[in-house]
C-alpha cells in the first residue's frame, strides 16, 4: 500500500491515476490508492448494473463520484463503485461491468461497520476501483479534502488491503485448478448417479411395461423404418430385436382394423396431429389379440419426420368389457336380450318402420310356476333355458327375442310383417313350447299364452302403447283358457279399463268402510240344523248391496287381493269371537282365501295365532279355496299352506268344484277336507242327465275319500230331497236363507229354533 503525495497511480492501470486526478482536481477529496499485484483472475459472475433510479445514496459524495467516474473516461465495462452505509454496502456499476474480486466488497464494508464511523456516508468517504487486469488491482478510497486520512484511517486501509490480498489469493491458479477439479469430480459423481438412476428407471419402466403389456414404437418418415421396444415384440409374439419392416407387420392386422389404421394414420400425418386406435391382430403364433395404438407426429420445419407412440395389449380389457356388455344387455340365464335391449330395439323399430307394420308378441309360460315350486329352481331354470333355445331357433327371422323377466318372453318381428306371418309364428311357438322338456330322468310339459299387437299405420307406433296393447292381449289369452294366442282388438282395452275402474273403486270402498261381510247358513240336509256360516263379501254402494262376483277383477290385483283377504279374515274372526262370547252356537265360519294369502310363507301360523288371540278353537274357522288356485301357478306353496292349516286343526274346502280343471289327481294330492259342488250342477241336475251323472259321481267320490260334501245353490225342495237321498250331508242356498248381515243371521237362527 502507498499513499502518493500527488495524483500518481499504479503503472499497470493508468486509468486509476486519471480517475484520481479528476477527483483531486475538484479539491474536495483526499485520495488513497491501494495497488495489489496478483496473477490474472477467473471472473465467475456478473454484477447487475445499478442506476441513479435504483440507488439513491444519502451523502453528497456519491452522486459526484458516479459523475466523475463517467467523466474520467474509464472503460464502463470494468468500472464499479462501493458505497458503505449503515446497513452494509451499495454496489453501483455500469453496463457490462465485470465482477469484483471475491470477498473484496464484503471486506471493505465489514471493516467500516465494525471499526470506524469515519468512513460512513456522513463523512463523505467512498470506495471506488477497477477489477484485476494483468497482475494488478487498484482500489481508490476518496474522502473530503478537509478531513484527510489520519493514522487510524491508514490502519484501517491496511487491514482492507490484507483482506483484499487474501480474497485475491483465493483465485490463484492452483486454487482455481483444485476448485475446478472438485467441480469436475462432483459433476462426474452426479453423472454416474444419474446413469444409475436412469438404468433403474429403465428397469422399472421395462417391468411396468411388461406387466401392463405396453411397448414403445417409432416410425421414421418418409422411409417407414420401424423401431420397437421389447414390449411391442412381445405383443406380436415376434423374436425381440429382429428387424421389422413395416410392410411385413401389416398382415398381422385384421383387415377391418388395417383399413381403419391406414385412415387415421394418414390423417394424423397430414394434419400433424395424433390418433388412438383399438385394433385386432393375429400374432405370429396365431393368437387373436386386441391392441391399443397411440401415436403422435413429430415435425421439423413444419414437415413430419417421425411418428411414434405406444402399443398396449388390451385383450383382457376387451374381454372384460364384452363380459360387462353381456351382463348389461343379455339375460344371464338364457343368453337372450334383456329388457333394456328390448326397450331400445322396440323404440328404434317404431321410429324407423316408416309405412310398414310392426308386430310384438308377448309370451307367458303356463304351468312354469308349478314346475318351479314343485321340483325346485334348478328344474325351473333348465326349463327357461330350453324354452329360450327353442324360441331362438323358431324366431330366427325376427328382429329380437328377449326375456323380460320371470317366465315372460318377447318377440319383436321385423317391420312389414303381415297378420298371416304373426299367426304362423305364434302357432309355431305354441307347438314348440308344448314339446316335453327332458332333464336328467324327468320330463315336463309346459304351455304358453301369447298376446300379440300388430301396429298398423292407422293405430300408430308409440312403443309404450304397443307394449301395453300386447300385454292386454296376453291377459286375454290367459283368461281365455291359456295355451293360446290372442291378438289385440280395441274391445280388450275397454275391458281392461273396466277392470281398472273396478280395482280403483273397490280400493276406495275398502278405505271408506263401504265393504261388509254377510253370512249364509250351511245346514244339514236331513235335519236342516245349522252347521255353520260362509262369510261372503259385499259392497254397500249408495244403498245397493253388490255381491263379490260383480267386482271379481279386484281379486286379480295382487296388492288389493292381499288387503281384501286380510280384512275379510279379520272381520270374520271378530264376528266369531262376538258370537262365541255371546253364547251363540254358530258352528263355524268359512272364509274364502285369495291366492295371495295362500302363498304367504307364514300364513297358516299367523291365522292360528289370530284364532287363539280371540279365544276361539281351530274348528270354529274353516277356509275355502277355488279350483283355479289349487291347479294354478304356485301350487306347491298352496298345498304346503293347506297342509299346515290341517295340522293346526283348521279345515279347508275346495270351492266351486267341477267348474275348473281340477281332476281326481288334485283331490287325492291336495290336502282339503271338503268339496263344494258348484251351483251350476245343482240348478240343472233334475233336468240334465249329464249334470245329474256328474253330481252323483262327485257326491260318491267325496264320501268315498272321506271328505265332507257340500251342495251349493239349493233353491227348492225337490233338489233338497234328491241330494239328501244321494247321501249329500250338507248344503246351502236360497231355500234355507240368503246371505245376511251378522245381526240378521242370529235372528234367523233363533227363528229356525222356534
Amino acid at each position: 500500500m502507498k499513499i502518493p503525495p500527488e495524483c500518481g497511480g499504479g503503472r499497470d492501470r493508468p486509468e486509476a491515476s486519471r480517475f484520481a486526478y479528476e477527483l483531486l482536481k475538484e479539491s474536495r477529496y483526499s485520495l488513497v490508492t491501494i495497488e495489489i499485484r496478483v496473477r490474472p483472475m477467473i471472473q465467475s459472475h456478473r454484477i447487475e448494473p445499478l442506476s441513479d433510479r435504483r440507488v439513491r445514496p444519502s451523502g453528497p459524495a456519491e452522486p459526484t463520484m458516479l459523475l466523475r467516474l463517467a467523466r474520467a473516461g474509464l472503460d464502463a465495462r470494468h468500472a464499479w463503485l462501493v458505497v458503505p452505509c449503515e446497513a452494509g454496502s451499495l454496489i453501483a456499476s455500469a453496463d457490462d461491468a465485470g465482477p469484483p474480486p471475491a470477498g473484496l466488497l464484503e471486506a471493505a464494508c465489514t471493516i467500516y461497520c465494525d471499526a470506524h464511523e469515519g468512513f460512513g456516508v456522513e463523512g463523505g468517504f467512498a470506495y471506488a476501483g477497477v477489477p484485476v487486469s494483468g497482475e494488478a488491482a487498484v482500489l481508490l478510497v476518496a474522502g473530503p479534502a478537509d478531513r484527510g486520512f489520519g493514522p487510524d484511517h491508514v490502519t484501517v486501509l491496511a487491514g482492507i488491503a490484507r483482506l483484499i490480498g487474501a480474497a485475491l489469493a483465493e483465485d490463484a491458479p492452483e486454487v482455481r485448478l483444485a476448485r475446478a477439479q472438485a467441480v469436475l469430480a462432483a459433476q462426474s459423481a452426479t453423472i454416474r448417479r444419474q446413469i444409475r438412476d436412469l438404468a433403474h428407471s429403465r428397469k422399472i419402466f421395462d417391468s411396468a411395461s411388461s406387466v401392463a403389456r405396453i411397448g414403445v414404437w417409432q416410425c421414421t418418415l418418409p422411409d417407414q423404418e420401424l423401431t420397437w421396444t421389447d414390449g411391442v415384440y412381445d405383443i406380436f409374439e415376434l423374436p425381440r430385436g429382429v428387424p421389422v419392416p413395416r410392410e411385413a407387420v401389416l398382415p398381422f392386422y385384421d383387415p377391418e382394423s388395417l383399413a381403419e389404421l391406414d385412415r387415421v394414420r394418414s390423417r394424423a400425418i397430414a394434419e400433424r396431429g395424433s390418433f388412438t386406435l383399438d385394433a385386432r391382430i393375429v400374432t405370429a403364433k396365431g393368437r387373436r389379440r386386441w391392441m391399443r395404438i397411440t401415436a403422435n407426429v413429430e415435425c421439423e420445419n413444419g414437415e413430419p419426420v417421425r411418428i411414434f407412440g405406444m402399443k398396449q395389449d388390451i385383450t383382457e380389457e376387451k374381454a372384460l368389457w364384452e363380459q360387462t356388455r353381456q351382463l348389461a344387455e343379455r339375460d344371464v340365464m338364457t343368453g337372450l336380450a334383456n329388457r333394456i335391449v328390448f326397450q331400445a330395439a322396440l323404440t328404434d323399430t317404431c321410429r324407423t318402420a316408416g309405412d310398414r307394420s310392426v308386430a310384438l308378441l308377448l309370451i307367458d309360460l303356463d304351468g312354469f310356476k308349478h314346475v318351479n315350486d314343485t321340483f325346485g329352481h334348478g328344474v325351473g331354470d333348465e326349463c327357461l333355458k330350453q324354452i329360450a333355445r327353442r324360441l331362438n331357433e323358431i324366431c330366427g327371422s325376427a328382429r329380437l327375442v328377449a326375456r323380460l323377466g320371470g317366465d315372460e318372453f318377447a318377440v319383436l318381428m321385423n317391420p312389414g310383417c303381415t297378420g298371416e306371418d304373426v299367426d304362423r309364428l305364434a302357432a309355431a311357438i305354441l307347438d314348440a313350447v308344448r314339446q316335453p322338456i327332458v332333464w336328467q330322468d324327468q320330463s315336463f310339459q309346459l304351455g304358453a299364452s301369447i298376446g300379440v299387437d300388430l301396429a298398423e299405420i292407422s293405430i300408430g307406433r308409440d312403443p309404450a302403447e304397443l307394449l301395453t296393447r300386447a300385454d292386454i292381449a296376453l291377459y286375454a289369452a290367459k283368461m281365455g283358457g291359456r295355451n293360446t294366442m290372442m291378438r289385440f282388438v280395441p274391445r280388450m282395452k275397454a275391458e281392461v279399463d273396466s277392470r281398472y275402474e273396478i280395482v280403483r273403486s273397490i280400493a276406495g270402498a275398502l278405505d271408506q268402510g263401504e265393504l261388509a261381510l254377510f253370512y249364509q247358513p250351511k245346514v244339514c240336509l236331513k235335519t236342516r240344523r245349522l252347521l255353520g256360516f260362509e262369510a261372503l263379501l259385499r259392497w254397500q254402494k249408495d244403498g245397493e248391496i253388490i255381491s263379490a262376483g260383480a267386482f271379481a277383477p279386484a281379486f286379480d290385483d295382487p296388492e288389493l287381493a292381499r288387503r281384501l283377504g286380510h280384512w275379510v279374515m279379520g272381520r270374520a274372526l271378530d264376528q266369531a269371537k262376538a258370537w262365541h262370547e255371546a253364547g251363540f252356537a254358530f258352528g263355524h265360519i268359512a272364509v274364502n282365501l285369495t291366492a295371495t294369502q295362500l302363498r304367504e310363507h307364514m300364513f297358516a301360523r299367523a291365522l292360528s295365532a289370530q284364532i287363539a288371540a280371540r279365544g276361539l278353537e281351530p274348528h270354529m274357522v274353516q277356509v275355502e279355496v277355488t279350483e283355479d288356485i289349487v291347479i294354478g301357478d304356485g301350487i306347491g306353496s298352496v298345498k304346503r299352506t293347506l297342509g299346515q292349516l290341517r295340522d293346526l286343526g283348521i279345515r279347508s274346502a275346495l270351492d266351486d268344484f267341477g267348474t275348473g280343471y281340477a281332476s281326481l289327481v288334485h283331490l287325492r294330492s291336495c290336502p282339503v277336507d271338503a268339496i263344494k259342488i258348484d251351483r251350476s250342477f245343482v240348478m240343472r241336475f233334475l233336468t240334465s242327465p249329464q249334470d245329474r251323472a256328474i253330481l252323483e259321481s262327485v257326491v260318491r267320490l267325496g264320501l268315498d275319500l272321506g271328505m265332507q260334501v257340500i251342495a251349493e245353490g239349493i233353491e227348492d225342495e225337490a233338489q233338497l230331497a234328491y241330494l239328501a237321498g244321494l247321501g249329500c250331508p250338507m248344503g246351502q242356498g236360497f231355500l234355507f236363507a240368503r246371505a245376511m248381515p251378522a245381526g240378521e243371521a242370529k235372528a234367523w237362527v233363533d227363528t229356525q229354533a222356534a
